[in-house]
């Protein structure tokens, strides 16, 4: 079966513009797999089940871009930080769209792979599993840009984002749910899913145990539950792997390729990598790379005169997760619970790698805060460009751990700055969605 009747790109016509309003009849050219190959292919699709939202990027404070503050555009809203992303409701919404067409196809594994033809059902649990680390990723992306940083005190009645299971497109959208029903949602689907994985996949864009319990760590992560963080990290890095010491290296030419890098756990696209390729760094994040970080050499801004490029190995990037994020979260969960030699331990053998030999000296202290800091700082300059740092910025700014951000024109005179202790650090339900439900929640 070939990919193009699988693919769905009607959820515009469902999800984004329905809830009161209904289609008239079933959308055509829809076919259904039933073979685990199709299913498979499905998963292997960079478009509808695998890649990271360009838009999510361009809110991170690690880039600068030349982007004009009078343009009206999703990238440049979302690049200055404007409420309100999308200007025109002919256009299906940016990363609202992208992630629910995600889902949606998720939806499609998991509502039908148990009834597939053929197969043994520990391959159908795989393909399950897989669909629902899938599912809940994409729900869990949502959550970060479009409701309020989480607290426990409050999470129980802030609104979270709609719930879709349903492949039925002429379906009335899902209410919002409660930003902790949400999570609850997110958490079950991952805990489903990483009982039901094999620590076995095809390739690194693929889902195996360790990549489910990778996006638990996040998400405990982001609601601040430490001790759960520890667990699910330590269960991932249980993966095999091995880190770089940028001392041996001369270039990152001679990194090996993306696809084999045993640096990375779970390599995910973005959306739009050739535009990603071309963001600079940031002036705050680049003045962070002192002369002894190797990765302000290995990854140089001005890369051969041609002006601020960003960070990239031999690829376009990973959207996904690197086995270095889950050391930094083991690092920042073992500080919080003031294991601090235990956590100084991790910090001191990632900075020994990326730090000239000649100039590296361990980090030492007894004070809690003061080794949450350095983690920060080692977490901020690693995985610089990837697809958390809009995440860390929302949860940290919740802690008040977060800094202030600035945008720059291209002479980096300062034009739009925000305040960690002020900013929502959330965008508006997009004005399509609202257009066609009316009675949703609305964040502002």
């Amino acid at each position: 079966m070939k990919l193009k009747y699988i693919y769905i790109s009607l959820l515009s016509l469902g999800l984004l513009s329905s809830c009161d309003k209904y289609l008239d009849v079933e959308p055509k050219g829809i076919i259904i797999p039933n073979k685990l190959d199709d299913y498979d292919k499905l998963l292997n699709s960079p478009t509808t089940t695998n890649s990271f939202s360009q838009y999510l990027i361009y809110a991170s404070d690690d880039i600068h871009t030349d982007f004009t503050t009078n343009a009206v555009d999703p990238r440049t809203n979302i690049y200055y930080w404007k409420t309100i992303l999308d200007t025109d409701n002919d256009a299906s919404p940016v990363i609202w769209s992208e992630f629910y067409r995600q889902i949606y196809n998720a939806n499609i594994i998991i509502n039908n792979v148990g009834k597939a033809v053929d197969g043994s059902e520990s391959r159908k649990n795989q393909l399950l599993a897989e669909a629902l680390t899938n599912r809940a990723e994409a729900h869990f992306n949502l959550l970060t840009a479009f409701s309020k940083a989480y607290d426990d005190k409050t999470a129980s009645s802030l609104p979270g984002i709609p719930w879709v299971t349903y492949t039925d497109v002429t379906n009335k959208t899902p209410d919002r749910s409660t930003l902790q029903a949400t999570l609850d949602l997110i958490i079950k689907d991952l805990q489903q899913a990483e009982s039901l994985l094999s620590n076995t996949r095809l390739n690194k864009t693929r889902v195996n145990k360790a990549v489910a319990s990778a996006v638990l760590t996040r998400v405990y992560l982001y609601m601040g539950n430490y001790e759960e963080v520890a667990k699910y990290a330590e269960l991932a890095l249980k993966e095999p792997h091995s880190f770089r010491n940028y001392n041996d290296y001369y270039s990152v030419y001679e990194f090996p390729s993306e696809e084999t890098d045993p640096e990375i756990l779970w390599l995910r696209a973005s959306t739009d990598d050739a535009q990603i390729y071309y963001i600079n760094y940031a002036n705050d994040l680049l003045n962070l790379y002192g002369p002894d970080d190797l990765r302000g050499v290995l990854f140089p801004a001005d890369y051969y005169g041609l002006g601020w490029y960003m960070k990239q190995t031999r690829g376009w990037g990973n959207f996904g997760i690197s086995f270095m994020e889950m050391k930094l979260s083991q690092a920042e969960a073992l500080a919080h619970q003031n294991k601090l030699t235990e956590a100084l331990a991790i910090l001191n053998e990632i900075r020994e790698l990326r730090t000239a030999a000649t100039a590296f000296k361990p980090f030492s202290s007894s004070n809690k805060e003061e080794v949450i800091k350095a983690i920060l700082l080692e977490r901020r300059k690693e995985l610089a460009f990837g697809s958390n740092r809009w995440m860390d910025m929302k949860r940290l700014a919740k802690q008040g751990r977060g800094s202030k951000s600035i945008r720059q024109s291209v002479d980096f005179e300062n034009l739009i700055s925000i305040d960690p202790n002020s900013f929502e650090y959330t965008f508006e339900i997009p004005s399509r969605v609202l257009m066609f439900n009316p009675d949703m929640q609305k964040n502002f």
